[in-house]
């Protein structure tokens, strides 16, 4: 980002952060009067968080960003060693990531930290001359291992999948030349765009934290370790007391720990040093969350915690709440959600404001707040970013409470394309569009609930269709979503052989093919493809038995197969390792020699599979009809009823109040029109102080009339006439009393135009939901796996 960019975004932060301590300050002194505190209270409150943690990610990432020369990635001291942690990562992803490390400068010797002590990692590791460590069963993250089997100053932490960038010691070791510096977190980054960790726009869910969060901390010095991908001072770990919890649950305790001793972390975000792997099954993602949710209250609650009485400094806490922003963000989300929900089914508000209030002091805070986060974090934090994370990352938090390693695997309630994260998004989802039923069939049929003003009613009816639109989104049921496979595709055009049959390579993984052929096979039937695999090493000719997984018929008479390999040699699967993870990712890093980022080998976008779980299609289609009724119960409160506001006629209602106290026999008067055409209407507050005039046409005027023996000394509300008896000059403008509102049924009919317009713009909102709902009833077509 260039600086003028930055200092704008910087001008737009402030700007809305002063305009939402104004809205704060005047929901709490002016908004509440009138509403239930059972409502009011907690609603503000989840108002109050949500701005905190505004403030607190403006504060994080203030800092200008800055890149390095790259005369300064210079080598630094002796060769460090590599460690490579490998828990259930398959055994292919470990053989990527040691063959990458044979390229890399600086390393010396190679660790491998096998947590489930696999026969089959040991003799990995003997093949290719690495260094084999099991960890004890309470060590689940390794670090105790690591630091009894690392012999350099520094090492080099890697997890089982990353391939690293050539110049990752290089680059990292620079920031190492400060003593105080504990750990060089790297930069990485998830050049897959297809897995449960990417949101139906394919953007990774953790691209913020690494790329924009935690350098931004990492320029005070107060970054996060978060693991793979970064360079660590041995001293530093063995300086502090490291748990036997999970790798990320650990990682981020050993942060606050090294803060807490004195240590800087770091993070330089010139350019990317690491190709993170992406997790492929919904079970590793629901964990991941589950251990980031638990870490995250260890940062701030531990042992070490920041908001514990410890040797923190303000910047050291202020970055471990920034951090925590996002994880626990769920918690203020059901809160909001359960508020709103209860607010509809009531039918009350939570306070009480006009069109003209929350355009100047809410929607510049809105929109300037987030616009500037997106522009700080160079557009990694989206508006809407935040919403979203927390909606699908509800189950993850509200399960954090045990460990997800010691609860066995269960199937969710309803099987969704969702369904790392459990049921919680699912059951949130179907009781916000229960209540928009409800409150649809209330407005147009039974009128069992409460009567909501109806610009209230449309601005919350606005809110909840924007919570199930995200909901529904992260659920993809909106439309049609891409399968998801154990492995990215990557395009090829080779020439080939199965069986007896020339054939063709469209596209290649670590586990199998797609090939075109001339003529048709049998799903099931074993065959020998044979190839020969180009790599920057040399070619390498492959001969892998297959089996015939998949079978169709192109437009042209060709046959699509899609075949699934058995029984690779070390050769074959070296060469595979290298074409299908190593040399994409270094093609799209700019690392490989004679390519370009520009230019690099594709991933093969993958398309929708029909073969899929039919309990997953039938919960989805059993979401979009219970959506499609949520919709309709939201268009009958939307829509605008202009037959009944044109039968009605305008109406003055309110209450009383003489010095704090309910008064009845207070004399109320309408003064209607001017001149010749002026009506006076009048009417007597009753035993409880209420009172109600109906106006006639034009403009009108409210009076009040001095109770006996009393001298009206204060003007009032619309609704709430306040009136005090102490002795004083009247407050008159000519009229039978006290003037205390002004063009009643004028400001009343004004309205009507304006709710009108919000009607038409939420029916259009509802129309363009209900829309990609049905075409998500279409059914994709077939394609072939691999």
């Amino acid at each position: 980002m260039r600086r003028n960019e930055h200092v704008g975004a910087r001008v737009l932060a402030v700007t809305g952060l002063l305009g939402g301590t104004a809205y704060l300050g005047w929901r709490l002194a002016a908004s509440m009067q009138g509403a239930p505190a059972w409502l009011a209270l907690p609603f503000f409150v989840v108002e109050v968080f949500g701005f905190i943690g505004a403030v607190l990610l403006v504060w994080a990432l203030w800092p200008m960003p800055l890149g390095r020369l790259p005369d300064d990635r210079r080598r630094y001291g002796d060769p460090v060693d590599a460690v490579v942690r490998i828990a259930a990562q398959p055994l292919h992803e470990l053989r990527a990531t040691l063959l990458s490390l044979r390229s890399v400068e600086g390393v010396g010797d190679v660790i491998v930290v096998d947590h489930d002590g696999r026969p089959e990692v040991a003799s990995m590791a003997l093949e290719f001359q690495a260094v084999y460590a099991a960890t004890d069963p309470d060590d689940r993250s390794g670090l105790r291992v690591m630091i009894a089997a690392v012999r350099s100053a520094e090492f080099l932490l890697l997890d089982a999948g990353d391939v690293p960038a050539t110049d990752i010691v290089r680059c990292l070791s620079v920031d190492l030349a400060d003593l105080n510096v504990a750990v060089v977190q790297g930069l990485g980054v998830s050049l897959s765009d297809d897995s449960p960790e990417h949101g139906p726009d394919r953007r990774h869910e953790l691209l913020f934290e690494r790329s924009a969060l935690n350098p931004a901390l990492g320029r005070r010095g107060v970054a996060v370790w978060l693991g793979s991908g970064s360079l660590v001072r041995t001293a530093a770990l063995r300086d502090v007391t490291l748990g036997a919890s999970a790798a990320v649950e650990a990682h981020w305790a050993a942060t606050s720990a090294l803060h807490g001793a004195g240590w800087r972390i770091t993070a330089p975000c010139d350019i990317p040093v690491v190709a993170h792997r992406s997790l492929r099954t919904a079970e590793e993602v629901y964990r991941d969350r589950v251990h980031r949710v638990r870490g995250a209250r260890q940062m701030l609650f531990g042992e070490h915690g920041a908001l514990r009485i410890t040797s923190h400094t303000a910047a050291q806490r202020a970055a471990a709440l920034a951090w925590a922003v996002r994880p626990l963000s769920s918690v203020r989300r059901v809160a909001f959600l359960a508020l709103l929900c209860g607010a509809l089914l009531a039918g009350e508000v939570p306070f009480h404001a006009t069109l003209v209030t929350m355009t100047i002091l809410w929607v510049p805070y809105f929109v300037y707040v987030s616009l500037s986060l997106a522009l700080l974090s160079g557009w990694t934090l989206r508006p809407g970013d935040r919403a979203r994370w927390s909606l699908h990352n509800i189950g993850a938090t509200f399960n954090s409470g045990v460990d997800p390693d010691d609860v066995p695997e269960r199937a969710p309630i309803v099987n969704l394309p969702a369904s790392q994260y459990g049921a919680s998004l699912v059951v949130a989802t179907v009781v916000l569009s229960v209540v928009l039923v409800l409150r649809g069939m209330s407005d147009r049929l039974t009128h069992t609930m409460g009567t909501l003003p109806q610009p209230s009613l449309l601005a919350m009816v606005a809110v909840s269709l924007w919570l199930l639109v995200l909901s529904l989104d992260q659920l993809r049921v909106l439309g049609r979503r891409s399968h998801r496979r154990r492995a990215t595709r990557i395009g090829a055009a080779l020439s080939a052989s199965l069986g007896e049959r020339a054939v063709s390579l469209l596209d290649i993984t670590s586990f199998g093919a797609g090939v075109m052929s001339h003529a048709g096979f049998e799903v099931g039937e074993a065959v020998i493809l044979e190839a020969a695999v180009p790599t920057r090493t040399g070619v390498t000719t492959v001969c892998i038995p297959t089996v015939v997984r998949n079978v169709s018929v192109l437009p042209l008479g060709e046959y699509r197969l899609g075949v699934e390999f058995h029984a690779l040699d070390d050769a074959t699967a070296n060469a595979l390792a290298e074409y299908c993870v190593i040399e994409p990712v270094w093609e799209q890093m700019g690392l490989m020699p004679g390519t370009s980022i520009t230019e690099s080998r594709p991933l093969v976008p993958v398309g929708a599979w029909s073969g899929g779980d039919l309990s997953a299609s039938a919960g989805r289609m059993a979401m979009r009809v219970i959506s499609l009724l949520a919709l309709a119960g939201a268009m009958a409160s939307v829509l605008p009823a202009r037959a009944e506001a044109s039968a009605q006629t305008q109406r003055w209602t309110g209450a009383v109040v003489v010095d704090g106290a309910v008064s009845s026999g207070i004399v109320l008067t309408a003064v209607c029109g001017d001149g010749a055409d002026e009506r006076r209407l009048t009417a007597l507050s009753d035993d409880i102080g209420r009172f109600s005039i109906d106006l006639a046409d034009g403009p009108c005027r409210g009076y009040v009339s001095a109770p006996a023996g009393a001298v009206l000394t204060a003007a009032a509300t619309m609704s709430h006439v306040d009136v005090s008896t102490a002795a004083g000059s009247a407050a008159t403008t000519g009229g039978p009393g006290l003037l205390v509102a002004e063009v009643l049924s004028t400001s009343v009919a004004n309205e009507e135009p304006v709710r009108s317009s919000l009607s038409l713009v939420l029916l259009a909102l509802i129309a363009m939901i209900a829309g990609s709902l049905l075409v998500g009833f279409r059914r994709p077509k077939n394609v072939a796996i691999a």
